[in-house]
């Protein structure tokens, strides 16, 4: 479409009343939402949370590596952690260091 032709549509979208603008502005918010797979919004990382809570007593103080029901790696080094579930073949692994369940999260001063 020419560059003109683009410019005459917004011209006239200009003019419509706003109830036709606001139709016109979803319309176009509904495509773009469309474009996005439910995959790109969220991860479902209950598997790996739930395996967090069922070994929390294990590896309090540790990082570990998780992938669905599975320990990847874990050490007292986040980087080291990461590299070797990597290595193990996990290209996005779940890393997190594992807190005492009763302690509260530090907040800042």
């Amino acid at each position: 479409m020419a560059s003109a032709d683009v410019d005459r549509i917004i011209e006239e979208a200009r003019r419509l009343p706003p109830d036709d603008k606001r139709r016109l502005r979803e319309a176009f918010d509904r495509e773009e939402q469309a474009k996005v797979q439910p995959s790109d919004r969220a991860v479902d990382l209950s598997r790996e949370l739930r395996w967090i809570e069922e070994h929390r007593s294990e590896y309090v103080g540790q990082w570990v590596a998780v992938r669905g029901d599975w320990l990847l790696s874990s050490g007292p080094n986040g980087k080291e952690v990461y590299d070797a579930a990597r290595a193990a073949g996990d290209e996005s692994p779940f890393v997190t260091r594992i807190e005492p369940a009763d302690e509260l999260p530090f907040g800042g001063w």
